[in-house]
């Protein structure tokens, strides 16, 4: 009789244990399918900074280059190499690095990513490596970092120095305002230092070093380039006082976990790119260049339309400047051209600042008054609002138009970081010029007076003749723009403060990518 009792309490037991392990192997699947979806998210997100550099302009026109490996290359969603974990493992044991290599399943998938899946991207960050990585190795090497750090801005930027992320982080390595501003990375209305390659890696040296000092371990310190280093204090806090990334990973944010195996996906790639079949593209940023300190303000188009060189070039060698001016107003600020150039410039500046400077600096006054503090001459504008959304910070809307968070305070009169939903931001202005006034006060010549031989008072001075304008049906007021290579409607109405519509309806163009080099346009009044 005892045993029959018995068996039914094993029985029980058997089942709760069964059903325990299953609770178990359930939960363990759930945290393995939450992983890898958490890596596709992360590829995605690569995928996309990639897609953004292969769509700069000098990618682009190493694409179009019929030598380049760009033009035969292509991008593809299959894998070449099949169950070769050992290979991958056996090649990472290899990398000579003070940083500890790691291997996992999600450093595998990143491999797969640069080194299989985006040939194509891989190859013109290869590319572009060979024209920043000499200088910011350099740079590492000054401050004691390991040079290797630097293919983290594959991870941040895939090597564009102007991507801005969702989150208004910045430049080549992607840093967000306020920690740029603590490493002393300049942003205001014309410049912003963030998107300064050499500068930014300046800084970004700087952060590393004392992100080492802080946690004594190179994998915790690039996830706290990823996620503040506030955050990895939580995680080795949770952790139960771990000290290297892999024992702290659980810990630290989800989005995070896997931002140090892309950064060794993306190591593996710039060693081993060889064995995949992957060439460097032939991206033709000029090397032969130099700085010169300039000391008055210059527009980045005065200079390509006098000298002959193509604007995105100059655009690409002084990404700093947001407006594509350079503002030395009341500083000097430097400009890198080739150093043929450099010279051409140096004997033509004169011809370069009178090039149609009101062209180009009359519909940016109002924010070159804000710049300088000076006043507006009798200008007025239009101020430009931003309505505040959820989820909005200062820093936010104030790199979504290219403004520093100071500025932004005080176009506002705020002195607070605080704004609330619904509230409406001055965040720029239109501007328009001061009108002349009319001439009604001058007396009008005497009819008598202008006939021959008769005297003129001596109170009125001889009337002037001057040859008659017939008149056109746009105002006498308009400017006239002349066309020139690389414009296109956009990037003129967007110059003077207008909609494509508005300047396209106002010259009567039905086709707004019909514009041809020297076509006359009417700028209206706003």
């Amino acid at each position: 009789m005892a045993h029959q009792r018995i068996f039914p309490i094993f029985l029980m037991i058997f089942l709760m244990l069964c059903a325990g392990r299953a609770q178990q192997d359930s939960a363990a699947m759930a945290r393995q399918a939450a992983e890898q979806a958490e890596i596709l998210r992360s590829e995605n997100q690569l995928s996309a900074k990639m897609d953004k550099m292969l769509d700069s302009w000098y990618v682009k026109h190493a694409n179009a280059n019929a030598r380049s490996v760009l033009s035969h290359l292509s991008d593809t969603n299959t894998v070449s190499d099949a169950n070769c974990d050992s290979i991958y493992k056996l090649r990472l044991s290899r990398i000579a690095s003070v940083v500890q290599l790691g291997y996992d399943p999600a450093v595998r998938s990143y491999i797969n990513l640069y080194a299989n899946i985006r040939k194509k991207s891989s190859s013109a960050i290869l590319g572009l490596a060979q024209y920043y990585y000499p200088r910011m190795t350099a740079i590492f090497d000054k401050y004691d970092v390991p040079e290797e750090l630097v293919y983290l801005t594959i991870i941040e930027s895939a090597l564009n120095p102007t991507a801005v992320s969702p989150a208004g982080a910045t430049g080549i390595w992607q840093f967000m305002y306020q920690t740029g501003k603590t490493y002393g990375l300049e942003v205001n209305t014309f410049v912003d230092d963030r998107r300064d390659p050499m500068k930014a890696t300046d800084a970004a040296a700087r952060h590393l070093r004392d992100l080492y000092n802080i946690f004594n371990d190179w994998g915790l310190a690039i996830s706290a380039y990823n996620c503040g280093a506030g955050n990895v204090r939580k995680a080795i806090n949770r952790s139960g006082g771990k000290t290297t990334f892999w024992e702290v990973r659980p810990f630290l944010p989800r989005e995070t976990q896997n931002y140090f195996p892309a950064y060794i996906g993306a190591y593996y790639m710039m060693k081993y790119y060889k064995m995949h079949g992957i060439t460097p593209a032939d991206i033709r940023i000029p090397l032969d260049v130099d700085t010169i300190m300039i000391h008055k303000e210059v527009h980045l188009e005065q200079i390509s339309q006098v000298l002959g060189i193509p604007l995105e070039e100059i655009r690409t060698l002084n990404p700093q400047y947001k407006r594509n001016v350079i503002p030395a107003f009341t500083e000097p600020f430097p400009l890198r051209l080739r150093r043929h150039d450099l010279e051409r410039f140096e004997s033509m500046q004169d011809s370069i600042y009178k090039y149609q400077y009101d062209t180009y600096f009359a519909p940016l006054q109002m924010y070159v008054n804000t710049y300088t503090g000076k006043s507006d001459g009798g200008a007025t504008s239009k101020k430009k609002y931003h309505t505040v959304r959820s989820g909005e910070s200062l820093t936010k809307i104030a790199n979504k138009y290219g403004i520093s968070v100071a500025e932004l305070k005080r176009m506002n009169h705020i002195k607070s970081n605080y704004i609330k939903v619904g509230q409406k931001l001055v965040v720029g202005y239109t501007y328009v010029a001061p009108q002349k006034p009319a001439e009604t006060d001058k007396p009008a010549a005497d009819s008598t007076a202008t006939q021959a031989g008769t005297p003129t008072p001596a109170t009125t001075k001889p009337a002037e003749t001057k040859p008659t304008t017939p008149s056109s049906s746009s105002s006498s007021s308009d400017i006239i723009y002349t066309v020139k290579k690389g414009d296109s409607l956009y990037q003129i109405a967007t110059r003077y403060g207008l909609t494509v519509k508005r300047l396209a309806e106002y010259n009567h163009i039905t086709n707004i990518n019909s514009l041809h080099v020297g076509q006359k346009l009417k700028i209206p009044k706003k």
